[in-house]
């Protein structure tokens, strides 16, 4: 999508119709009947659109495999050390240099082909999973070399995942880009159903290397998708540039926008008290807390997917005018299902709490990129994009470890409700900001480019 595209054409949006005369009566529904035919044909046109099809179709096999790893590698690390901490370790390892090279990744999005980073990184990402796979067939994996695979892969993500966020804009109309965000969240999460399901089966069959190999080939349908599709070159400066003016020049852009910053802050709120509970100590709360084994986190795991999955489905019939409204609820939501987390003493009860705080989490995170990634220039749309990530990975090192080593000294129970009580009260904190997020990213959005903050690239 390239930034010269920074408005809908008139009537396209419900608000601009109920201002009408005239619309105040049945006008309003004529309006939103508008509306969801608009989100039906977006629908349409993103899944009709060839690039974004094979992309989307590749992501959603490779996302498969990633979380058939994703389960196996949790067990794996718990059967290697008895702490929650050891868990957190291996996603601080992984963080770490994410948390370095992010803005940098995110420089590289915008001056190189981002289709030629995306190749590089998930060969490199394909063979890290070989590679632990080897190792564990083999028997010789130890803790350090999980943490070693880990890094490795955390060099790899710092400059995937800038790529990635800012490459399927350019495989559809920016019109489309809702839909296109809600697609790509519903494969994320829809593999989060399937994957720990499959890895489940491998595993029982095969044994657990079995779920590694099986993420590496899984690599090769994506791989597949960038060589056969042909995106629109993105708006970037092209050539070389001094990387700190570049990174600066993000960080400016971002600065400026106050509506940028609170979705920064919902997306980094989450990642520091909720995410690490969900997505790292999960394997320590089924074993030591439920007392269960590989089949019941398998279980937790697929329902919580499924409610993810849910979440991201609902971005395609969630009205434009009431998002920041569901953001908020949201909260409440996710502070809730947190604490009937910490209070469960059942494998069902403990399930549906999981999917109901993955609903949410899915929900109001897929919010605040669709938000961002609206009102952004396709120009500065790396580094903007590599911040937002750097919000949800940047401070989950320190908060994982944190976290885990709060579960060990006081128990996974009572962290669990410590963490429900600070996300509500920072969630509390941010509402006056995330009030006026919603008129203010939208006239952000359709202001020219050469009229916003930020200059235009260097």
């Amino acid at each position: 999508m390239g930034s010269a595209k920074t408005g809908d054409g008139p009537g396209e949006r419900p608000e601009q119709g109920s201002r009408e005369p005239g619309q105040f009566g049945p006008g309003r529904a004529v309006a939103a009947e508008g509306a969801g035919r608009g989100r039906a044909r977006g629908l349409s046109r993103a899944l009709g659109n060839r690039e974004f099809a094979l992309f989307w179709s590749g992501q959603a096999i490779s996302q498969t495999g990633t979380w058939m790893q994703q389960f196996a590698q949790g067990w794996v690390v718990t059967t290697l050390a008895t702490s929650a901490l050891a868990l957190a370790s291996v996603n601080f390892a992984a963080s770490v240099p994410a948390l370095v090279l992010m803005p940098f990744g995110g420089v590289a999005a915008d001056r190189r082909e981002r289709r030629q980073i995306l190749l590089i990184t998930q060969w490199v990402m394909a063979v890290l999973a070989v590679l632990m796979g080897v190792l564990i067939q083999i028997g010789c994996l130890r803790l350090w070399d999980v943490w070693v695979i880990a890094f490795l892969l955390g060099l790899a993500t710092a400059y995937d995942l800038p790529a990635y966020q800012s490459f399927y804009p350019q495989l559809v109309e920016r019109e489309d880009l809702p839909q296109a965000i809600a697609l790509n969240q519903a494969a994320f999460h829809g593999s989060r159903i399937i994957g720990p399901a499959i890895a489940s089966w491998f595993v029982a069959r095969w044994g657990m290397a079995a779920a590694f190999f099986a993420n590496g080939a899984s690599f090769l349908a994506v791989i597949g998708s960038l060589l056969l599709i042909k995106p629109r070159l993105p708006a970037n400066g092209g050539g070389p540039a001094n990387r700190r003016r570049s990174m600066a020049e993000g960080m400016r852009y971002v600065r400026e926008r106050p509506h940028i910053l609170a979705l920064l802050g919902l997306t980094a709120i989450t990642t520091m008290f909720v995410f690490p509970n969900v997505a790292i100590l999960m394997p320590f709360y089924a074993k030591h807390v439920l007392h269960v084994g590989p089949g019941g986190l398998g279980a937790i795991m697929a329902v919580s997917g499924a409610g993810a999955f849910l979440g991201a489905t609902f971005l395609l019939a969630l009205p434009q005018g009431i998002r920041i409204g569901w953001v908020m609820a949201a909260v409440v939501v996710i502070t809730l299902a947190l604490s009937a987390l910490a209070w469960s003493r059942h494998l069902a009860l403990s399930a549906a709490a999981a999917a109901i705080l993955s609903f949410g989490i899915s929900s109001s995170l897929g919010v605040a990129s669709i938000m961002v990634q609206e009102c952004v220039p396709d120009a500065l749309r790396g580094r903007v994009m590599s911040l937002f990530s750097l919000a949800f990975t940047g401070v989950m090192p320190l908060a994982a470890v944190a976290v885990a080593r709060l579960a060990d000294v006081t128990g996974m129970r009572s962290e669990l409700l410590l963490a429900a009580g600070l996300y509500g009260i920072c969630g509390l904190l941010l509402m006056p900001m995330l009030r006026g997020t919603n008129r203010v990213t939208h006239a952000d959005a359709k202001q020219p480019l050469a009229e916003r903050g930020s200059t235009s690239p260097i």
